[in-house]
C-alpha cells in the first residue's frame, strides 16, 4: 500500500521511496524550498508523489 498523508485539502500519496524523495528535494534550489506548496508541485511534476484534492 502506497503512504499517503495530508497537506492542508491535499491528499499526498508517494509513488517511489522516501530516499529518493529526499534526494530530489536536497536538490532543489532554495526558493523552492520556502514554501512546502512550492515543493509539492515540483515532487508531483517530477512524478515522485501524487495529489488528489479532497
Amino acid at each position: 500500500m502506497a503512504d499517503q498523508f495530508m497537506v492542508g485539502n491535499l491528499k499526498v500519496t508517494k509513488l517511489v521511496g522516501q530516499g529518493e524523495i529526499d534526494a530530489f528535494v536536497a536538490s532543489l534550489p532554495a526558493e523552492k524550498k520556502a514554501d512546502v506548496k512550492d515543493v509539492i508541485v515540483a515532487l508531483h511534476e517530477k512524478g515522485l508523489i501524487d495529489i488528489e484534492e479532497v
